[in-house]
């Protein structure tokens, strides 16, 4: 049927199956980029760059299919660990982004209020990329949860100066690759980046589950799409 203009009737489509493999093919290897760095900087050599931080890769969007939904109710409704599915898809993101790319160790942001979740994760990805896993990075003060923050600058200030990483000797010169759940306003990202910068890594790169379209995740509200 076809639309006839007054609304009451809708057009019913059939997807050929060629065109149907080509949106399943981009659904299972399109990755969000986490871009943190400008273009300008890119084109400069890392050793010359003050930041170490390089841009880095999501498995999906916060919100997108189930990944939003699954990441809510481990985090925020007692669903235990990130199930297996998330941990093949962010190894997907990983081999896809970073193939070209070797790393010395596996570091994980440090909880706010969702306990080991982070860090049971980071071990299984450790595990299978077979990259020694760090406990080193950790908090220095309590913070909120970027969540009840309404925009990046208030995101920004509550994380200053809230990390340190215990063994300055053990990151001096390495590949660092960080582990997180959510990348939001990415102001978590970028102060680690800057402390992790200040102890010599040779580059630090984020590798998360998620990453937010809007860059801002509203209090415990999730739409399910």
């Amino acid at each position: 049927k076809w639309d006839n203009c007054r609304g009451d009737e809708r057009g019913i489509y059939e997807m050929k199956d060629d065109w149907q493999q080509k949106v399943d093919d981009f659904k299972n290897n399109y990755f969000p980029e986490i871009e943190l760095v400008s273009r300008t900087q890119q084109e400069r050599p890392l050793s010359e760059r003050k930041s170490k931080l390089v841009n880095g890769v999501a498995f999906s969007y916060y919100g997108f299919s189930n990944v939003g939904s699954t990441i809510h109710r481990c985090k925020y409704e007692n669903g235990g660990d990130f199930p297996d599915f998330l941990l093949k898809g962010v190894l997907r993101a990983y081999h896809s982004y970073f193939r070209d790319d070797n790393f010395d160790l596996i570091i994980y942001v440090p909880p706010t209020e969702s306990s080991d979740l982070v860090k049971n994760f980071t071990e299984k990805v450790s595990a299978a990329l077979r990259v020694p896993l760090s406990h080193g990075l950790v908090k220095l003060r309590d913070t909120e949860p970027q969540k009840v923050f309404q925009n990046s600058l208030l995101k920004k200030d509550n994380v200053k100066d809230a990390f340190e990483y215990e063994n300055h000797a053990e990151v001096k010169g390495k590949n660092a690759l960080l582990i997180d759940d959510i990348c939001d306003s990415k102001a978590t990202i970028r102060e680690i980046g800057k402390l992790m910068s200040e102890l010599s890594v040779n580059k630090i790169a984020p590798l998360v589950i998620a990453k937010t379209i809007s860059g801002d995740i509203k209090n415990d509200k999730f739409t399910k799409r």
